[in-house]
């Protein structure tokens, strides 16, 4: 990989070319590459100043020589603040995430086939709602059937949808129509305060 230079570049059609292959969940399929030998970065703020563990003892962060996190360590694995594919979910995450479904007017699911059930339970929840749910991914979907059942034939795409599009190709037009929206607002705002202080 490293070779052909398929790492030098975030453009997906360049990386396909030269030998990555991305699913369809973000996870980068490398040929014949060990992973029985990965290992962990260690967190840098841990490692300069080791956390206290539950039982007030500090904790160990050791590193090897080539800077890895050792497992001789108590803590310090660095690692990005999601949950990953088989980890459980903590209480509070799943409060706030039920939370924030309750006080939505809709829901929207981008590049997500909703296998896990800690995903497809919170568009079932959205479902006995009666949210508008979109979503919007590569391939087949959870209990997307279930999702759509009742849709009408004339439906807009107010009342929910379904969009087997690359999410590449479909959100900068997205982001670009929200931006316009946002930029009305502030325009229609900003008439109507003036218009107020005109009219007193």
């Amino acid at each position: 990989m490293l070779g052909v230079g398929a790492l030098n570049t975030e453009n997906p059609d360049e990386r396909r070319k030269r030998g990555i292959n991305t699913n369809p969940d973000g996870d980068v399929d490398l040929p014949n590459a060990p992973y029985s030998t990965f290992r962990y970065p260690a967190c840098p703020t841990c490692f300069e100043n080791p956390p206290q563990l539950a039982d007030g003892t500090r904790s160990k962060v050791e590193v090897d020589d080539d800077g890895a996190w050792s497992p001789s360590s108590t803590a310090g694995i660095l690692k990005p603040a999601v949950i990953m594919f088989g980890e459980s979910i903590p209480g509070e995450v799943k409060i706030a995430a039920e939370e924030a479904i309750d006080r939505a007017s809709k829901i929207l699911v981008i590049g997500s086939s909703l296998a896990t059930y800690s995903a497809w339970r919170l568009v079932k929840r959205a479902k006995e709602r009666d949210l508008p749910i979109g979503i919007l991914n590569l391939g087949g979907v959870r209990g997307e059937e279930n999702f759509f059942a009742g849709l009408r034939a004339d439906n807009d795409g107010s009342s929910g949808f379904r969009c087997s599009e690359s999410a590449e190709k479909i959100l900068p037009k997205v982001v670009e129509n929200l931006r316009h929206m946002k930029s009305r607002k502030i325009d229609m705002t900003h008439d109507l305060s003036r218009r107020s202080k005109w009219e007193s």
